[in-house]
């Protein structure tokens, strides 16, 4: 059974970890575009005109790769957050004693795994959310 588990958060760990990948650029520009509405309202100048505006200038400027930053600390934080999460789902359905049925009493096991793997994703996940955000 450990080594089921610790397959099953290898498995879901990695697998939201090179999702990330292709997900990054999004949030870097998001935070770009976020950040650049913050500053308008002090005042500052907008520098971008959309998603796809700021994505050619940050390419354009500071290189292709520039698309990618705070990859690796978002990668660590999808496999550990996720790791946990998908990876403890289906031993906890185990532990409470889903039978795979649709009855009223297995909705409530299989919510409730995955209640607790939920939750335990976000304690495992938010020391390092903090360090990505950074």
């Amino acid at each position: 059974m450990a080594t089921k588990l610790l397959s099953d958060i290898v498995t879901g760990g990695s697998a939201t970890s090179i999702a990330a990948i292709f997900t990054n650029p999004f949030e870097v520009l998001k935070t770009r575009l976020q950040v650049q509405g913050e500053l308008s309202k002090a005042g500052h100048a907008v520098r971008y005109n959309g998603l796809v505006d700021c994505a050619v200038k940050m390419a354009r400027e500071e290189g292709i790769l520039s698309l990618q930053k705070g990859l690796y600390p978002g990668m660590a934080y999808q496999f550990f957050m996720n790791g946990a999460r998908l990876g403890c789902y289906p031993s906890l359905k185990r532990m409470f004693g889903d039978d795979g049925s649709h009855s009223a009493l297995n909705v409530v096991r299989q919510v409730s795994a995955g209640a607790f793997s939920g939750a335990l994703g976000a304690v495992v996940g938010s020391p390092l959310f903090m360090i990505k955000c950074r």
